[in-house]
């Protein structure tokens, strides 16, 4: 094992999460390593899609791995027959594939002073006497503090001492080769879409020479989501040409009930399990809270209780707060078609039009469900029935 460097801190997962967290640690002079266990550029399963808002949480440029821009955005209701169209004169999502967004993020720590190390497993996670282990199959880490930033199914969280189990709901995304003629059909506007699964939805992904097209939710059972999402392409008039890729996941559906701080190990992204309850939208609160955790570590010194104490403060505004939220919402969503229908047919233009904003960073969850009087007439609704 190789001992000879001791880092300040070891970051595990170069996702948006990761990445963003070295970036900003090795800018102010940290010793920081960022381990990835896949080689860069990586397949990542992912619809791609970038909302305004996280784009401008990003302190550098990321347009080369832009493939499309999609001021449109595109709400139906196939259960129920309605559709809500809502567009900006400024992208409202760009489409990216994550292989070549991550790799920039990626390639932004290393340029900032981050030790970057990819293709390295961490299979252990170990604590001596005040200092920090990351064990990958390659070597040995000595350091300070981890982030552990590694995905819903974290080795961090594991080897760190969480025992709880983060909950997660399956989806299922395929990269679509289409004739070019399907391709301009989408190729202006988001899509997505309640009803093909219930509980959840489906969604159509522009990019630059292919759709992502996809589909989940939340209690899914015994739902067979490869045949829900060849009934949504059908529907939706997409024929596959030769080479489709077929990718499942999953996605964290809350944060981590047992906190997201343990002696030295912070855990961020889809690690704590901070997730759009609404749309599942990840990227956003990976930034947030790699930035969060960056600054938590410095802040506290690499003092345990103060390093807790700066990060859930720092998370809870603009990450544990909008969650709480967004899972309320959520919950009035998904619970009930029924609901869900008589909720837009009164109000889907003001929603939908609200959900941009949110997009967009103009408007939060939080504002949103307190201020507008139609859903919490029908938040009531739904405590009754």
């Amino acid at each position: 094992m190789d001992h000879e460097t001791f880092y300040d801190v070891v970051v595990v997962g170069a996702g948006p999460a990761g990445s963003t967290a070295a970036y900003e640690l090795a800018r102010q002079g940290v010793r920081v390593a960022l381990v990835e266990k896949e080689w860069m550029p990586r397949y990542k399963t992912c619809g791609g899609g970038v909302t305004s808002r996280a784009l401008q949480l990003l302190p550098f440029d990321v347009s080369e791995a832009i493939e499309r821009q999609c001021r449109i955005a595109q709400l139906n209701l196939a259960d129920a027959g309605l559709s809500f169209v809502v567009e900006r004169d400024y992208p409202l999502i760009s489409m990216t594939m994550r292989e070549n967004f991550d790799l920039l993020l990626f390639r932004a720590a290393a340029g900032a002073g981050a030790h970057v190390m990819d293709g390295r497993r961490v299979t252990d996670v170990a604590s001596h006497n005040g200092k920090m282990e990351v064990i990958t199959d390659r070597q040995s880490l000595p350091c300070r503090f981890v982030i552990g930033a590694d995905g819903a199914g974290s080795v961090v969280a594991k080897k760190g001492g969480w025992r709880d189990r983060l909950p997660v709901v399956p989806l299922l995304e395929w990269e679509v080769p289409v004739e070019e003629g399907i391709l301009d059909a989408f190729s202006q506007s988001a899509r997505f879409e309640f009803g093909p699964v219930p509980a959840g939805y489906a969604w159509i992904f522009p990019k630059k020479s292919h759709l992502s097209v996809g589909l989940g939710g939340y209690g899914q059972g015994k739902v067979n989501l490869k045949a829900r999402l060849r009934e949504f392409m059908k529907s939706s008039g997409i024929a596959a040409a030769s080479g489709v890729e077929e990718h499942s996941y999953f996605l964290p559906t809350g944060p981590r009930r047992e906190g997201f701080v343990k002696n030295r190990v912070v855990l961020a992204g889809d690690a704590a399990g901070f997730a759009d309850p609404v749309t599942g939208e990840g990227i956003t609160y990976a930034l947030l809270s790699g930035h969060e955790a960056a600054k938590a570590v410095i802040s506290g010194d690499f003092t345990p209780a103060r390093v807790e104490e700066a990060y859930v403060s720092g998370i809870t505004v603009n990450v544990l707060r909008e969650l709480q939220w967004g899972k309320l919402l959520a919950v009035l969503l998904y619970r009930s078609a029924k609901i869900r229908t008589l909720l837009f047919r009164q109000y889907g233009k003001q929603l939908t039009e609200a959900f941009a904003d949110i997009i967009t960073g103009e408007k939060s969850y939080a504002l949103l469900c307190k201020k507008h009087v139609g859903l919490r007439q029908f938040f009531r609704l739904l405590k009754h029935s």
